[in-house]
């Protein structure tokens, strides 16, 4: 799950001639600010120089893919993002599936998000309080009720804060997180990152299963960039900017997210590294170095205040697609109704409740790492089942209906091209699938976290097809109004 201008399921119809207004540079920040975030850096700097080759894999082998194939089919299909292209390719059963998964991965990853909201906001308090589960709970359950009651008001007010939140909660703090670790490295403080030219010190050799947990971090942070493609149809010379805009924005993101990991890796020695708030951990290490520590609060305030502008960003954008779903006659009609500002206010009201409820896993499981790694594991895991259907529908779509008009169309002859990137894509999202049952350290057990992982997994696959199978057609939006 990425930081976002826009929310990643939002998904309105766009007019058939829209304006080409988004040149190279606007379309390469919009979709950078899709994944700068300082949430991930402590797990990157948790693997070491393998942060190099994760962060490589992640922008080429995930982000890049992902981005391009949904760019031909935002420019083909523009109508309702994911649920328009699986439907189309395989039929609104499916369609709903993969909006469904869409929707649902973002209550265990927006949970997640407010974890790092809380422990970064605890530097500002008491860093004890990063530990503090009901500390933990509190935060999260505060914070996400107050962005869902903001998001009341639509989804302008929430793309403002977020607009706010990234400047000052994520591009400022990582600045200042880098020059500072910079100017530690130059006057010859010592380096807690090993720099030894062994390959199993960059690659995942040695311990294979930890590394490539972490590694879904990497992965959770670029979730989302399909929104990127919805722009396509306002992309000047579409076939040309738009894969400069994405590699342009790609290399940006790569080149911050992977200094600020290494940033942190450089300054917290790994056995004292916290996953969930390390970049603020080293904020705190870097201000006390060079005399400064009474900056430490106000920088854990626009970090946990950056993280937040995320969350609101997330509460009103995957629902929306899941309401484009539901008012094609696939939720009950008390799910369809929107208020005078146009936002699905019972969906939202329901999103909160089994966002509540998912939050007290930190009151059950000990472990606050723990936790936030197996709520990253699960929304990744639901994301790439989604995922999986788009590439499948990307392929399938281009030779069953190679006639339909894509400004935008991956090159490579007639699919070969289509295969490369996608399967590329396939290939990487099936082996994040996998590794998402692997148990975060020795909080939980094997035997029982991956059943546990698989029957949620199948459950959240199966209640939307069985949500269809029971549809009724008094479920259709035009027979009812849709205003309270």
């Amino acid at each position: 799950m990425s930081d976002s201008l826009h929310p990643p399921a939002d998904r309105a119809a766009t007019s058939s001639t829209p304006s080409k207004s988004l040149g190279v540079v606007t379309l390469t920040l919009m979709t950078a600010a899709l994944f700068l975030t300082l949430r991930n850096m402590p797990m990157m700097a948790a693997t070491g120089m393998q942060m190099v080759f994760f962060n490589i894999v992640t922008v080429f082998a995930f982000l890049i893919p992902i981005a391009l194939v949904s760019a031909e089919l935002a420019t083909a299909w523009p109508k309702n993002g994911v649920f328009h292209w699986v439907e189309e390719a395989f039929g609104t059963r499916w369609g709903l599936t993969a909006v469904w998964l869409q929707w649902i991965q973002s209550v265990f990853g927006i949970t997640s998000i407010l974890s790092y909201v809380a422990a970064s906001l605890a530097w500002a308090i008491d860093p004890n309080l990063a530990g503090n589960r009901y500390f933990i709970v509190t935060v999260i359950l505060v914070v996400y009720w107050l962005a869902t009651f903001a998001n009341m008001r639509g989804t302008r007010i929430s793309g403002m804060i977020s607009s706010i939140c990234l400047s000052a909660g994520v591009l400022l703090p990582s600045a200042v997180l880098i020059g500072l670790a910079a100017l530690y490295i130059v006057k010859g403080y010592p380096i807690h990152l090993n720099l030894a030219l062994q390959v199993d010190n960059w690659l995942p050799l040695a311990h294979p299963q930890q590394s490539l947990l972490l590694f879904l971090s990497f992965i959770f942070g670029v979730v989302g960039i399909e929104v990127s493609a919805t722009h396509a149809p306002e992309v000047r010379n579409v076939r040309r900017n738009y894969p400069i805009a994405v590699f342009l924005a790609a290399t940006f993101g790569f080149t911050i997210t992977l200094l600020g990991g290494l940033a942190v890796a450089a300054v917290i020695p790994v056995k004292e590294l916290d996953l969930v708030s390390g970049s603020v951990q080293a904020l705190s290490a870097l201000f006390a170095r060079f005399g400064v520590p009474y900056l430490l609060p106000l920088f854990a305030v626009l970090v946990a205040f950056g993280a937040a502008g995320q969350v609101s960003t997330w509460v009103v954008g995957p629902i929306k697609g899941l309401w484009a779903a539901g008012r094609s006659g696939n939720l009950p009609p008390i799910l369809q109704r929107a208020n005078a500002y146009g936002v699905p206010r019972n969906l939202l009201i329901l999103q909160a409740l089994a966002m509540s409820g998912v939050s007290l896993l930190f009151l059950i499981i000990p472990s606050v790492n723990a936790v936030f790694l197996m709520l990253t594991s699960m929304a990744v895991v639901l994301y790439s089942v989604m995922y999986l259907m788009l590439f499948a529908a990307a392929i399938y779509l281009r030779h069953t209906k190679p006639d339909v008009p894509r400004p935008y169309r991956i090159p490579g002859g007639r699919a070969w091209g289509l295969w490369l990137v996608g399967g590329t894509g396939f290939i990487t999202t099936f082996a994040c699938l996998l590794i998402g049952f692997f148990p975060p350290g020795n909080a939980v057990s094997e035997q029982v976290y991956a059943p546990a992982m698989l029957v949620t997994l199948l459950l959240m696959i199966a209640f939307p097809l069985l949500l269809y199978r029971w549809r009724r057609p008094a479920w259709q939006s035009g027979n009812r109004p849709d205003l309270e």
